[in-house]
C-alpha cells in the first residue's frame, strides 16, 4: 500500500490520509508522518536488506522537509501542502503539538547512520535538545494535558526512543543526562505504586494531579517501558531492565481485556461510573460513548507496543508470561485489527471493545510507523532468538 499510495513519488514525502483501499483523502503532509517515514525507510535500509531505493525515499523526504518546513525560529511547521507551502505553522507558546519535531529528530538520526551524513546527525541532536528544553518549560502546554506546566509521559517517550538510538552511535554527556531524566520520570516519577500503574500526566513538580492520579494510558506505558528496556540494554543495567519488565506485566495484568482481547486505551482505577469523553472514530463510524472504569477503545498502535515489549522481555528472560501476552496480542493483530478478511491490505487504526468493524466503514489515515516498526524490530528479535544470541548481537 505505501509504495503505491502513501509515498509522493512526484514531489517526495509521505501522505498518510488514506482510506483502507489506498484512496488518498488529502495531499497534505503532516509533521508527525514525515519524521516517522524517514525513520522507517532509513531503519529498513540499515537493518533489513540495504536496498538503496529505501534510502533514497528517506533522503528525498528529509530534504523536502528541511527545505520547506523549517521556520526562522528553528521549529518546524505542523502541516504543509503537497508542494511544500506551509498550511499550519508551529506557534511557540500557542500550539502544544510538538511530537512531529521529536519524530523528525528520530528520523534524521537514523538517516544519518544510513547515509553517513554528519550534518543530519548534528541537526537531529540539536533539534532533540531544543525540544526537550521546550517541553520542560513551566509554561509548556501540551494539547491534551489538563493545565500548563503539566508533565506528560509521552514527552519522555519520544525523547528517550531517540536519545538511546543516538547514544548507541556515539557519546554525548548532555544526551546521557537527558536519558537519565527520562528513565527516572518513566520508572518512578510518573509511576503510582498505589495502583501499580503509571500516570500519563503529573504536575510540573511531578506530584499527582487529583483528577489523574488513578488514570493510566496503558499503551503509552508499554511503549515507554520497552524504550526504558532498550536504554537498560545499552547500559548493561539488568536491574533497570527487570523493573521495566515488571511494570509492563503490571499494566497488562490489570489492563488486558481477557473477554474480547486487546488493551483498552485508558483505565481509571476504582471509577466504575466514570463517563469518558465521547470519541469520534475515524471515517464514517459512529461516535464511541463509554462509561466505566476502563475506556474500551482499542488502538492498533497500542497493540504494537504490547508485541514489542513482550517479545523483548521474552528474548532476554524467557519469561512464560511474556510469551503468553505476546501470543494474545498477535492473535488480536491477525484476527481483529487486520482487515484482510474484508479484502483490505491494512489494519483498522482503532476499534470498540468487540471489534465491530464493518465493510461499509471508511478510514481517514493509515499508520506507516507503529506496525512497520513492530514488524522490523520483532523480525530482528526473532532472528536473534533463532540464532541463540542476545540483543548485543
Amino acid at each position: 500500500m505505501w509504495s503505491a499510495h502513501g509515498i509522493d513519488l512526484r514531489l517526495v514525502g509521505f501522505m498518510t490520509a488514506l482510506d483502507y483501499d489506498g484512496t488518498r483523502l488529502s495531499d497534505n503532509k503532516l509533521h508527525w508522518y514525515q519524521g516517522r517515514g524517514i525513520w522507517v525507510y532509513s531503519f529498513l535500509y540499515n537493518h533489513l536488506g540495504g536496498d538503496p531505493r529505501h534510502l533514497e525515499i528517506a533522503r528525498k523526504a528529509k530534504e523536502f522537509w528541511l527545505q520547506h518546513a523549517r521556520q526562522a525560529d528553528g521549529f518546524y511547521a505542523i502541516d504543509l501542502s503537497r508542494e511544500g507551502e506551509i498550511v499550519k505553522p508551529f506557534e511557540p507558546g500557542v500550539d502544544g503539538d510538538v511530537y512531529g519535531m521529536f519524530f523528525l529528530a528520530e528520523g534524521l538520526q537514523e538517516y544519518a547512520a544510513a547515509a553517513g551524513d554528519g550534518e543530519a546527525r548534528e541537526a537531529a541532536i540539536e533539534l532533540l535538545k531544543k525540544m526537550f528544553a521546550y517541553v520542560n518549560r513551566p509554561d509548556f502546554k501540551d494539547k491534551y494535558a489538563p493545565h500548563p506546566g503539566a508533565r506528560i509521559q509521552g514527552n519522555w517517550m519520544v525523547t528517550l526512543q531517540t536519545v538511546t538510538q543516538m547514544l548507541n552511535r556515539g557519546p554525548d554527556p548532555e544526551l546521557e543526562s537527558i536519558a537519565d531524566f527520562c528513565v527516572d520520570a518513566i520508572l518512578h516519577k510518573h509511576h503510582n505504586p498505589e495502583i501499580g500503574l503509571t500516570n500519563e500526566y503529573r504536575n510540573h513538580d511531578f506530584s499527582p494531579i487529583p483528577s489523574e492520579r488513578n488514570k493510566s494510558l496503558l499503551g503509552h506505558c508499554c511503549q515507554c517501558l520497552w524504550m526504558v528496556m532498550d536504554e537498560a540494554l545499552r547500559r548493561g543495567d539488568q536491574a533497570m531492565f527487570d523493573l521495566a519488565a515488571r511494570q509492563v506485566r503490571e499494566h497488562l495484568d490489570i489492563g488486558w481485556d481477557h473477554v474480547y482481547g486487546g488493551l483498552p486505551e485508558w483505565i481509571n482505577v476504582g471509577a466504575g461510573g466514570y463517563d469518558w469523553p465521547p470519541m469520534k472514530l475515524a471515517g464514517n463510524r459512529p461516535e464511541l460513548r463509554i462509561k466505566g472504569e476502563k475506556f474500551y477503545y482499542k488502538s492498533m498502535w497500542a497493540n504494537q507496543e504490547v508485541l514489542v515489549s513482550t517479545l523483548k522481555i521474552y528474548e532476554h528472560s524467557g519469561a512464560e508470561w511474556a510469551a503468553r501476552y505476546f501470543n494474545l496480542a498477535q492473535k488480536v493483530q491477525d484476527e481483529k485489527f487486520s482487515l484482510r478478511r474484508f479484502g483490505y491490505p491494512t489494519y483498522s487504526l482503532g476499534e470498540d471493545r468487540r471489534f465491530s468493524f464493518k465493510p461499509s466503514y471508511h478510514g481517514a489515515r493509515q499508520d506507516h510507523y507503529h506496525p512497520l516498526r513492530r514488524l522490523m524490530m520483532n523480525l530482528l528479535a526473532l532472528e536473534r532468538l533463532s540464532r541463540g544470541r542476545g540483543n548485543d548481537a
